[in-house]
């Protein structure tokens, strides 16, 4: 490889490094359309040095070269491609017929064995803080889990009506004691999420609209 010349200043301060003018035109005239390697061999030049002088300058690869990569890439892939319809080696046979006893063997020690517990499945009852903040507690196998506070209102109070939700009185979503829990519709729920982005004074007349709503509703029936 060639090496770079070191540029110096009067005081023999280094200032930067510069190649050979005819080795920068050979990275630049080949780079469009040639590999990398290509054009370390043209220039004599390393990797890095093609590349920074090729940025430098402003040159990048050809839409053809580009087009031809992609092509050579996709060859490559139907080569080793499963093709539609392809039956397998082993359909259909037993594990004898197509492997060896000793890599039955070898394989004996890693296989999954019936029954087996994988070491990384939580027990029914752990417990996790979801992405939303709050507890989650596993009820079932097969990641099957359910909030706490959920669990909780029901333990006291029997299952939760469709369209209702369990919300926490001080907003704290891990704080699950029953004193601090309430149900809600989810209607009403939208409602009070939207009601707490105002100032107080409009909370207090928002409020005040509801409910004089809902009891003009209530007279007409």
């Amino acid at each position: 490889m060639f090496s770079k010349y070191i540029l110096r200043d009067e005081k023999g301060k280094i200032t930067g490094v510069a190649y050979p003018p005819e080795k920068v035109r050979i990275v630049i005239e080949k780079y469009p359309n040639h590999t990398i390697a290509e054009c370390v061999e043209f220039s004599g030049l390393s990797k890095g040095v093609v590349y920074k002088i090729a940025r430098k300058n402003g040159v990048e690869k050809s839409a053809e070269f580009k087009q031809k990569q992609i092509e050579q890439f996709l060859k490559v892939g139907e080569n080793t491609r499963i093709k539609k319809g392809t039956v397998s080696h082993n359909k259909g046979k037993k594990q004898i017929e197509y492997m060896s006893q000793e890599a039955i063997d070898r394989s004996s020690v890693t296989r999954f064995k019936k029954g087996s517990i994988p070491a990384n499945r939580k027990p029914i009852g752990s417990e996790r803080i979801g992405k939303d903040g709050c507890i989650d507690v596993k009820v079932k196998h097969g990641s099957k889990w359910q909030f706490k506070h959920r669990i909780v209102w029901e333990q006291h109070y029997g299952a939760i009506p469709n369209g209702y939700n369990i919300q926490f009185k001080d907003r704290n979503t891990q704080n699950y004691a029953i004193e601090n829990l309430y149900i809600i519709s989810r209607k009403n729920q939208i409602r009070t999420n939207t009601i707490h982005n105002y100032p107080e004074d409009v909370k207090k007349a928002m409020r005040a609209v509801s409910k004089l709503k809902r009891t003009i509703k209530k007279l007409r029936k």
